[in-house]
């Protein structure tokens, strides 16, 4: 059984600013598109970096998405979130550009994280539970660069973005069953390769 400590921020109604924003911008309005990419593009860089393992690819990707919003933000429901389509299509972006490179693909080289944001991993029977120094953080990072893309995928957006496995499963094109099979052996490969790069130490 699956337990989630807190609701996943996708679940959260829209603020009803943000609706008259993207109204706005979806109108034609440059200078409401231009916050509506401020308040999202942190975001979006940061699910990107996760998902391919490496900043420089990060920005390419989160450059791509944006192009994509403005291309395709006229066909957006105001009446539905904004987040789930955000996300899914960053997802799509990531996967397209990670199959164009993936034979360059590395493992996490970063040491420094430009975003910092991981007090989400705190969920339990995860792997990543307590790994608060930087050096933990960049083992876990390793590990999930290890993982198959569909696999890092799905764990990324369950256990560190917060998404339900139905919005996983929505973001990756797949169902529950599938996303919950993938996300148990991505924790069991992430567990053992944690362990296996600190040597045997808790």
């Amino acid at each position: 059984m699956e337990i989630t400590l807190y609701m996943s921020r996708l679940e959260r109604p829209e603020p009803v600013e943000a609706v008259a924003l993207l109204e706005r911008a979806i109108a034609g309005d440059t200078t409401a598109f231009e916050q509506v990419l401020v308040r999202h593009e942190r975001r979006v860089l940061t699910l990107a970096w996760r998902l391919l393992g490496n900043l420089h690819d990060a920005q390419d990707a989160s450059q791509e998405v944006f192009l994509r919003v403005f291309k395709y933000l006229h066909r957006f429901d105001v009446r539905k979130p904004f987040e789930p389509w955000l996300v899914r299509m960053t997802v799509n972006v990531c996967r397209d550009l990670g199959e164009k490179r993936q034979r360059r693909r590395t493992v996490f080289a970063e040491t420094d994280q430009p975003y910092q944001n991981v007090e989400q991993t705190e969920r339990a029977g995860n792997p990543h539970v307590e790994l608060s120094s930087k050096e933990d953080l960049r083992i876990v990072q390793a590990a999930l660069a290890g993982l198959p893309e569909k696999e890092r995928a799905a764990i990324v957006l369950r256990d560190i973005e917060g998404l339900s496995t139905a919005e996983v499963a929505e973001a990756l094109g797949s169902s529950e069953p599938t996303v919950r099979s993938q996300i148990s052996t991505a924790r069991v490969k992430i567990k053992k390769a944690v362990e296996k790069m600190k040597g045997g130490r808790p």
